[in-house]
């Protein structure tokens, strides 16, 4: 996924088109799931949660092309 890819895409988009859920980005940034559920509705900011999701939302998709 190219940056503009992913910055066309809400985060919640891009956590459903990677199969990924948000207990386990917040699993990763080590986090309780309803401070990512607030980033992804776009009620709170957290740069760190962002780029995890991003990362991690890339890394499942690219996984994926590649299977």
């Amino acid at each position: 996924m190219s940056d503009t890819q992913s910055d066309e895409l809400s985060l919640g988009e891009m956590l459903a088109r990677a199969g990924i859920t948000q207990k386990k980005i917040a699993e990763k940034a080590k986090v309780s799931p309803a401070a990512v559920s607030l980033v992804v509705a776009g009620k709170s900011k957290s740069q760190r949660i962002e780029d995890i999701i991003r990362k991690e939302t890339e890394k499942a998709l690219t996984e994926g092309q590649e299977a």
